[in-house]
């Protein structure tokens, strides 16, 4: 005979708890990705006064943008073991798309910091498109519905939640 009294109808004791674990672990992987987010939200602008301002600039913003990136890792580093089968897959894709990109981002920046003033072109001031478009298509949640478990903790999730609504405000 099951124990349903925690869960209500239908649930286990054991299934609660893995519910409850599943949703804390979401909502610390949230928080890792959401640091991503609040960095797109504050990070400097392009000012293109002039060629040199927009290439340094650019720069700054890059530097924003792997800042972000590196929280974001530092978080997904950190993070348990998932309690759910899957949601270490999840995790390991996210590190491998965030360091991909922020290796990008990196290589962008130096390029554009060892630019010499006299030799600022077009194809130098785009060199920070190419990141920040990669960036701005991330989908920080995109692989919690391959995994039934973390589809559903994500509801159960304060920061996840609030992430997705933030993600969808934020303009691309």
């Amino acid at each position: 005979m099951r124990n349903v009294e925690p869960g209500g109808p239908g649930l286990s004791r054991e299934e609660v708890q893995l519910q409850d674990a599943a949703a804390r672990w979401a909502d610390d992987y949230c928080v890792a990705v959401g640091s991503l987010v609040q960095g797109l939200v504050t990070m400097p602008s392009v000012d293109p006064s002039s060629p040199q301002r927009a290439v340094r600039t650019s720069s700054e913003l890059l530097g924003s943008v792997i800042n972000g990136l590196d929280r974001a890792l530092d978080g997904l580093n950190e993070l348990p073991p998932s309690p759910v089968p899957g949601g270490d897959q999840v995790r390991a894709q996210a590190v491998t798309d965030f360091q991909g990109v922020r290796d990008r981002a990196s290589a962008a920046r130096q390029r554009l910091d060892s630019t010499e003033p006299g030799a600022i072109d077009e194809a130098t001031l785009g060199q920070a498109h190419g990141p920040l478009d990669e960036v701005a298509r991330l989908d920080l949640l995109n692989r919690f519905d391959a995994v039934p478990e973390l589809a559903t903790a994500v509801a159960h999730a304060p920061v996840c939640r609030q992430l997705t609504v933030q993600v969808t405000a934020t303009p691309r």
